[in-house]
């Protein structure tokens, strides 16, 4: 009952269409129901009788029939495949869609090949369930019925003898689409560690060959695949198993309808015509069961995969909020601010206590792995503090609604995210519909437009996936005429110019203090010779503010911060 009901407000949508198919097969199931009842009055009346006037009507009969229900399996078929194509089109959607709006959080528990997986393999099974499952059922369910009443109509003792064994056959079918369900399900699994290895070598194919892992990571993708073809061989298996399971009952079926069949001939219980009559709807009647039988091993197929796809779906959005700002007037303050991550126990941040006023420098150093980058990810709300909280202009963060506040951050970090479009649209990305003009004047402030002028088809030039066709020292110029182009009155840069040789540092730092004019900017650094001129410094230490203060001051007082400024200078 339960995969019935989720399978009704999966096919809701499509309803139309698929009474129409329905409709459609109940005229196919009806005429498989002819062509079955037809054989008595052909035998008896033509063979048996020698009315072999009537002959040339048979074939054009069987023609007619066989042409009629070509025709409605013909368009039965496109309404169910399509609403299974549509099933799946409108699932991924909304899949894709709840994923953008899941937390940052949910990316750290799950693998991206793992999702990857999810929206593509798991929700291209669902086109079994309309397409296969459903089709099958409306189409032989009817098949059988029909097929059954003109048996027992014929004969009832004969037809009943030749259907004992059909419990043997429903519980064997139910009892190996259980299996099959099980088995599925860690197939899918199993091919969403192959999706994750895949997607980890492409991104990591600089590391791959600089190291010459090439035949190791080779190794790790064969053991993948192998162990998803030991699950899907499995599944296969089982699925084979009931069909075989479902030939031998048909085979002992007809075999005992012929066996008793022609002793009832031989002693003038039944005709000749009602007994190939019968035998017939036997015969076809097990097709569509055998058929039947196969649309549950689907069925279970379809389920592994939808709870897997139900269980993203069920995985709650970021908390949205209800306060719409329009702009920073004031001051960002920590109160008491603590944070965990969920799957650690150790805490990341204790007792933070900052104000950050608006217009203020901020800088945040201290050692890796200290808390620098989570405390700055607090504030556009990427996570949520595990105790104390964070007020903005006086209103608890948590409160403001989470498109209202993005708008105002924008973030340039060491990890540049660009897409596989034109230099334009990654520019654009910063604010959507800016005209060509105000795409160009932003590069120009970013130091970018020179570069980009040279490239083969300027801002029309497609970077490649991750912008991998640009330096390092490019994509941070783009990323930062994405943020000048969005105009927010908050800045985050986490370790922006880190990665870069000293003459790429020296431009883009031009371009950051471009950007940093007339804005509340926090920047993380190890380059503690960047950030000199901040109006006040956070030194970071076992994820406690242990000291602010200026560049000068800490230098005087702060034995750790000195130590720093030394090293990383």
């Amino acid at each position: 009952m339960q995969i019935i009901k989720r399978l009704i407000e999966l096919i809701k949508p499509y309803w139309r269409r698929i009474v129409l198919g329905i409709i459609v097969s109940l005229c196919v199931s009806g005429i498989t129901g002819a062509i079955a009842w037809s054989v008595k009055p052909a035998v008896d009346e033509i063979i048996v009788a020698k009315k072999y006037e009537y002959f040339i009507f048979l074939p054009i009969g069987v023609f007619l029939l066989f042409t009629i229900k070509g025709l409605l399996s013909f368009g039965q078929t496109y309404l169910m495949k399509s609403s299974g194509m549509k099933l799946v089109r409108d699932t991924r959607n909304k899949l894709y869609n709840h994923i953008l709006y899941l937390p940052i959080s949910h990316f750290q528990r799950e693998s991206s090949g793992m999702i990857i997986s999810r929206v593509m393999n798991d929700v291209e099974s669902l086109n079994g369930l309309i397409s296969e499952v459903i089709k099958t059922f409306v189409i032989e369910v009817p098949t059988v019925i029909f097929l059954l009443g003109i048996a027992l109509y014929r004969k009832w003792e004969l037809t009943l003898l030749t259907l004992l064994l059909l419990p043997l056959l429903a519980y064997s079918t139910k009892k190996f689409g259980k299996g099959v369900k099980r088995k599925r399900k860690e197939a899918q699994r199993k091919l969403s560690f192959l999706t994750h290895r895949l997607n980890e070598s492409i991104h990591g194919a600089r590391i791959i060959k600089v190291f010459n892992r090439e035949d190791i990571m080779g190794l790790k993708f064969i053991k993948d695949n192998q162990r998803y073809y030991r699950e899907l061989s499995r599944v296969i298996k089982l699925k084979e198993f009931t069909k075989l399971v479902i030939d031998i009952v048909t085979g002992l079926g007809i075999a005992f309808a012929l066996g008793y069949g022609g002793y009832m001939i031989k002693n003038g219980i039944i005709t000749s015509g009602d007994f190939f009559s019968i035998l017939a709807a036997v015969y076809m009647m097990f097709s569509p069961v055998k058929k039947l039988g196969e649309a549950y091993g689907v069925l279970q197929e379809s389920r592994a995969s939808l709870e897997r796809i139900d269980t993203v779906l069920s995985s709650p959005y970021e908390h949205r909020g209800s306060l719409k700002i329009d702009g920073f007037k004031d001051s960002i303050c920590f109160e008491n601010v603590s944070f965990t991550f969920p799957e650690n126990s150790a805490p990341i941040l204790i007792n933070v206590n900052l104000e950050i006023k608006r217009g203020e420098i901020i800088a945040i150093v201290g050692k890796s792995g200290v808390g620098k980058s989570t405390l700055a990810d607090l504030i556009p709300r990427f996570y949520v503090p595990s105790s104390g909280r964070i007020l903005f202009d006086g209103y608890p963060l948590n409160d403001i609604e989470l498109q209202s506040l993005r708008e105002l951050i924008a973030i340039v970090s060491q990890d540049i995210i660009l897409f596989n479009d034109t230099v334009a649209e990654n520019i654009a990305f910063g604010r959507p519909g800016a005209t060509e003009n105000e795409i160009i004047n932003v590069a120009k402030l970013a130091y970018a437009d020179e570069f980009i002028q040279q490239l083969p088809e300027g801002y029309n030039t497609v970077i490649g996936e991750r912008g991998l066709k640009l330096s390092g020292g490019q994509r941070q110029r783009i990323a930062i005429a994405r943020a000048i182009l969005k105009n927010p009155p908050i800045l985050i840069l986490d370790e922006a110019t880190s990665s870069l040789d000293s003459v790429s540092e020296a431009i883009v730092q031009k371009a950051l203090d471009e950007l940093m004019k007339g804005r509340t900017t926090i920047v993380i650094a190890h380059r503690l010779s960047t950030i000199r001129n901040a109006d006040r410094i956070l030194m970071i230490e076992k994820g406690r503010i242990a000291d602010i203060g200026k560049h000068e001051e800490l230098i005087e007082r702060n034995v750790s911060y000195r130590e720093l400024y030394q090293a990383f200078s």
